[in-house]
This record gives C-alpha cells, structure tokens and sequence, in this order.
C-alpha cells in the first residue's frame, strides 16, 4: 500500500475529490444521512467522504491494498474473491487480533506500514475517534448500514460530537436463554416466554436434596446479570448509555431488581454466587443436567461437539411483563485514516458488508452477523440457534464505549453478588455499588 506523504496531503485531496465527484470541501452539504468531509489524523487536511464508488466503479487498477484480519482462512477465502471484484488491485493480508489492532494501527499508520482496512472491538470505538486512526464511513456506507443492521450496533460507531459514524458493525454476540430441549420434553414443557412461567417450570423441575437446579447462571457477571436490571428500567449512564455522571446504580430500578433477584435466589435457585461459576452453570449445562442457562454464541460450538442433548436458543424471558435488554459486543470494520485511497477503502468495505461478502464470513468463520433480517445469509435463516442469538440482540445495546465503563464491572459483579447472597439488602447493595463506583472513578482522576 502507498502510504500517505504528508507534503502531498493537500494534492491527494483535490484528486480524490475530482475521482469521487464530491463536494468542495470548503463548503460541504450536509443532509440529515449525509456526512460531511472531516479532518484525519494522517495529515492536517480533510478527505471527501461523499463516496459513489459502487455506482460509478472507478478503476483501481495499479492500486496496493492491505486488510487486517485474525482468522488465516476467511483471509484466504476472501483474499480471491476481491481480487475478482478488483481487478488490478494487489490485495494483501497481515494476521491481526481485534483486540490489538488499533493499539498497532496508532503506530503502523504514521510509520506507513498500516492497513487499508481493520476490524476491533466496539469497546475501542471511542480510542478510534479520538485518536483520528479511522475514516467516517460516508453517506452511502450509512444508507447501507442504516436500517438493515441493528440499530444498537450502528450507534455504537456513531460519534455524536462530529455527526459521523465510524465503521460498519459486522458481527454481534449477546447471551439469550439457551436450553435443554430433551429434558423440558421429559417433563412436557415448551421453553419458557415469561420468567413467571420459567419459574414455574423451574421448580417443579428441580430438586434441591440432590442439589439439581434447572436454571442458571453465573449471578455475579455483570454482563450476564445486566438482563435482570434493564428489564425493571436501568438506565446505564443514563439513556443514551453515555453519560459517566448517570451510572444511576444506585437507583429505584436497580433496587427492585436486586429484590426480585433475592426472591429468584429464595424460589428457584437457592446456591452461593460462589458456587454459580463456570463449572456449576456452563459445566452442568454441558452435562446434559441443567433445562436453562444464560449464555453467550461462543459456547455454541461446544456444546454441539459434546453436548448429547438437543440444544435450543431464544430470547431471555419476559421479567413482569418487560422485554429484558441485554450488553451486546460488536466486531467493528474501518477505514484506516492512513490510507491513501479512501474511495478504494470504502469500495472494499462496502463489499465485505454486502450479503455476498458476509455470506463468505459466515460461510468460513460461523460469526453471526449484525444484521436485523439475516433471510439473504444462506444458512443464517435455518440455523435456529444463531438465530436466537439474533432474536435477543434486537432487545440488546452495545457495551457503552465510554471510559468509565471499566468502573462499572467491580461495581456491578459485588452489587449482585452481595444482593443474591443476602449479604446486603437491595437497598444497601445498590448504595455501595454507586460509591464504589464513584471512588474509582475519583481515584483514576486524580
């Protein structure tokens, strides 16, 4: 890839401009799905972001692309099929993590040994903005994403302060209710759509003499135990989940669900959060001794491998009559701010986002797409089991990206363990989640 001169920033411009047939940069127009140029961190200047590389095709050919990517055989998949849709291009690949890649990026980018494009976690989201290592998307990319990904996952590549999104959201993970098909037919029940009718089934499942409890999870993780708070109301830093000043633990909606989670602890699951770790809920569950569990897509696999009963997943149930909200975690793909070729960039991206190249992605890798309809995905639509991963993530937001959000997880996991354990009251479990919240929070600003 030709990386990007800084003594040539102001001429690249004017051409990408005059390729692409954007706007002047001087005076943009901005429609309410338009967005307009913005300043990258590559150079002290501005790239157009008014892109129409699908319909006018533009030849690359000459070009050097590179794409980060942490799995060898989705490389090598889609590594030819680009080619196919580029000719000319010389697409490259280098192996790497999401969990690292924009940490790399911040020193690759400026050397000028930098991808095209890369994938990273959502929770980095905010580092990608703030540090300028990433492209907005551009108009046509966001119609694209717009309305046919989920709509918690393009916001959670959205930047409110500049009104640009900033990647496309390719896949999504979210825990549902994943349960035992064999053992709720060997009782005649139908999988549960309320947690008063889960209840219910629970407890006359159960037997507590021989310590078999039919539904479970591990109480103390805040990521799974999120469902139970957002279904009485929780607001996590507020309504738009970005607010470090409305962590709003110590609330009444938190409060009440504590007290409903201590009568879940006294009716259906009567077990030390200690106990309910990964051994005792996954583990169980695995061994075929468990009808419900709350889970997440990365045990899929395993339990198809060895578990010997029929697996089922779907939504969380119901809580009094509100649909629960879970965390979701996004893999996000970018433009690097670095490249030399921004409509190029975006070209690449709007196929890897396209049904054929998520359907590659899919084919490969099994990664559940972020897509609100996955119907056009072959194989998507009669895998029921991603499917009810889906069914939970529209009910679900993206971890908040603020940085304060890494107060919340001590906070959080000895709220609800305290609360479950009957240490604390409601009351006084939600009090000191907030102060401890807060000290930390205190202590990292100081």
């Amino acid at each position: 890839m030709k990386k990007l001169l800084i003594g040539i920033s102001t001429l690249f411009v004017i051409s990408v401009l005059a390729a692409c047939g954007g706007d002047s940069v001087a005076t943009p127009t901005v429609t309410p799905n338009e967005e307009a140029p913005v300043e990258t961190a590559a150079a002290n200047t501005e790239v157009s972001v008014d892109n129409d590389v699908a319909k006018d095709a533009p030849d690359f050919s000459g070009e050097e692309f590179l794409l980060w990517l942490d799995n060898e055989l989705f490389a090598e998949a889609i590594i030819p099929v680009l080619e196919e849709q580029f000719p000319g291009v010389s697409f490259d690949w280098q192996e790497m993590g999401n969990t690292e890649s924009l940490t790399n990026l911040s020193l690759d980018g400026p050397a000028g040994s930098g991808p095209d494009i890369l994938f990273f976690m959502h929770d980095r989201v905010h580092q990608a903005i703030s540090e300028r290592l990433v492209l907005p998307v551009g108009p046509d990319l966001f119609e694209m994403m717009d309305g046919r990904f989920h709509a918690a996952a393009v916001a959670s590549v959205y930047d409110a302060e500049t009104g640009f999104h900033f990647g496309i959201p390719m896949t999504t993970e979210s825990v549902a209710l994943f349960y035992n098909r064999d053992i709720l037919d060997s009782f005649g029940f139908e999988p549960a759509e309320s947690f008063e009718e889960l209840i219910e089934q629970v407890v006359y499942m159960n037997n507590p003499a021989n310590n078999e409890f039919h539904f479970r999870w591990i109480v103390g993780n805040g990521f799974r135990s999120h469902f139970s708070s957002t279904a009485h109301g929780f607001q996590l830093f507020g309504p738009n989940h970005n607010d470090a000043n409305q962590v709003n633990l110590n609330s009444p909606e938190v409060v009440e669900a504590l007290d409903w989670l201590q009568t879940l602890r006294q009716t259906v699951l009567d077990v030390p959060s200690a106990d309910l770790d990964s051994d005792n809920t996954f583990g169980a569950f695995l061994d075929g001794e468990v009808a419900y569990i709350i889970d997440g897509p990365w045990n899929i696999v395993n339990l198809l491998e060895h578990g010997e009963f029929e697996l089922g997943i779907k939504k969380i149930p119901t809580i009094n009559g509100n649909r629960p909200i879970t965390f979701s975690g996004n893999v996000i793909m970018a433009g690097s701010a670095f490249t030399t070729n921004p409509a190029l960039t975006r070209a690449v991206m709007t196929f890897l986002s396209s049904d054929e190249g998520i359907q590659i992605a899919y084919d490969v890798r099994g990664t559940i797409p972020a897509l609100i309809d996955g119907s056009s995905i072959n194989g998507l639509a009669d895998n029921a089991l991603h499917m009810g991963i889906l069914a939970q993530a529209n009910y679900s937001h993206p971890m908040p990206i603020i940085p304060e959000m890494a107060f919340f997880w001590d906070a959080a996991r000895d709220m609800y363990a305290a609360a479950w354990d009957l240490i604390l009251t409601p009351e006084e479990a939600a009090e000191h989640a907030e102060l401890a919240y807060e000290s930390a929070r205190a202590l990292a600003n100081q």
